[in-house]
This record gives C-alpha cells, sequence and structure tokens, in this order.
C-alpha cells in the first residue's frame, strides 16, 4: 500500500512538473511573439522599409535564443536586445513610446539613414548606447535630454547631423560615459565641464562652441576641437584675456 502511495505521489510530482516546464515555454514563446508584434508596430512608423521586409510576425519570431532572425535586430536570451538600422535608407519617425514596450531593450543605432526633426526622448529608454549619427536630426537639444540615464548610458553618437543650441548638461551627469561624438553639427556656447575620465572617444569638432576648453578634456587630442574658431586652451592655443569696454573684467577668447 506504502508503495502504491509512493508511486502515485511521484506520477503527480511528474505531472506538475510537466505542467511548470510547458508553462515557461508556451511563456518564452508568447513573449518572443509578443515583441514581433511590438517590432511590427515599431516599423509602422518608419518609411523606405524595404529592408526590413523579413520582419513578418506570421513566419517566424525576431529571435531564436540569442540568435536573430529578422534584419537589425539584436537578440539575448530570446529577447530583443536592441536594434542594428544603420544605412538601410530609412524615414520617418523614431517611436520611443512602442520601443518602451520591450523590456530587454538596451541599444540602439539607425547611423546613416533619413531621420529628421527633434532628438528622440531617449531617456525613457535604460539604453547603453545610442547611435543617431549622419542623420538629419535638428534643433536644440533639451537640457535634460539624458536625465536619469546614469546608471547606464556609456556611448552616445549625434555626429553630423543639425543640432543646435547649447551641448546639454545632463551629458555631464552620465558616470559611466566613455563615448561622445557631437562633431559637425552647430552647438554653440561653452563646453560643459565633464569629469575627468578615460575617453575612448571625445569629439566635438566642427561646432560653434567658444571659450576656454575644460581642464578636465586638456589631455585630448586638438582634433577633437578642431572646427571652432572661438575655442581656445590646452590642447588647442593658449586664450587671450580681452577686456570688456567699461569694465576691469576679462574674457577669454580664442587666440586667432
Amino acid at each position: 500500500m506504502a508503495r502504491n502511495k509512493s508511486a502515485a505521489h511521484d506520477q503527480w510530482l511528474l505531472f506538475l512538473l510537466a505542467i511548470a516546464s510547458s508553462s515557461c515555454v508556451i511563456s518564452s514563446c508568447t513573449a518572443t511573439e509578443g515583441e514581433g508584434v511590438i517590432l511590427m508596430n515599431f516599423k509602422n512608423s518608419l518609411s523606405n522599409t524595404s529592408a526590413l521586409d523579413n520582419w513578418n510576425v506570421t513566419s517566424r519570431n525576431p529571435c531564436n535564443n540569442s540568435q536573430p532572425l529578422w534584419a537589425g535586430v539584436l537578440c539575448n536570451n530570446g529577447r530583443v536586445y536592441g536594434l542594428q538600422l544603420q544605412s538601410m535608407g530609412l524615414t520617418g519617425l523614431i517611436d520611443i513610446d512602442t520601443l518602451t514596450q520591450l523590456p530587454a531593450f538596451k541599444t540602439i543605432s539607425v547611423m546613416n539613414n533619413g531621420f529628421r526633426g527633434p532628438l528622440p526622448d531617449v531617456k525613457r529608454l535604460a539604453l547603453i548606447s545610442v547611435y543617431l549619427s549622419q542623420n538629419q536630426f535638428s534643433g536644440d537639444i533639451p537640457e535634460d535630454a539624458f536625465s536619469g540615464m546614469g546608471g547606464t548610458l556609456k556611448k552616445v553618437y549625434l555626429a553630423n547631423n543639425g543640432f543646435t543650441g547649447k551641448i546639454p548638461s545632463s551629458l555631464v551627469a552620465l558616470p559611466k560615459l566613455g563615448e561622445l561624438d557631437l562633431g559637425d553639427n552647430q552647438f554653440t556656447g561653452e563646453i560643459p565641464d565633464f569629469q575627468p575620465r578615460d575617453w575612448m572617444t571625445m569629439n566635438l569638432a566642427n561646432n560653434r562652441l567658444e571659450g576656454q576648453i575644460p581642464a578636465s578634456l586638456s589631455n585630448l587630442n586638438p582634433a577633437d576641437f578642431e572646427g571652432n574658431s572661438g575655442l581656445c586652451g590646452k590642447p588647442l592655443s593658449p586664450c587671450e584675456m580681452v577686456k570688456k569696454k567699461g569694465s576691469s573684467d576679462g574674457q577669454r577668447i580664442g587666440a586667432q
């Protein structure tokens, strides 16, 4: 009798394990399929999407574990980890609202496409890297554009666009930031006082920046600052002190 009870108990445990395993598989599959639907919604905000023709939830899911099955999709453990959509001729809207629905989303690259308008509201995403260079984005970037991203953001590439105004101060408050490319825009004003760090990339060339380069950046390559006639100080030429008319205070300007 005891043996029968033990055998019945074992069979019941096996049955529960089978249900649990099936639930995990179904849950994982549903999650992957759900992310496919989310990506299709994101695609609907884009134009000229022929490079994304294999995005199709009826044929296959975007990820097979860590192997991407859709063009430009990055996967990790069956989840959509990022988008790598550079040089695809894309235009339209980068739908941040839709991307917030991807729980493992960490990186986006849309470099060398035809996107226009203001900087997308990337601070709504827990990103490690943002690659928006070589598009037609424009306008001033809000001071708080990168607020709240200090725990994750390491790479920001905004070069070769039409951004104007001051470099946003929220970039200074990113302790993990090690790659920053703002070259070939129309940024004005002084360079914010970044804390010293080992920069892998720091490019502010070909803007309209002025004033003395912060001491924390004085050990960088002069090429990182070229094309800004109003900049001075190491690693560029020394600043000249010019007195304002009727005042004893001096203003530092780039040596001509």
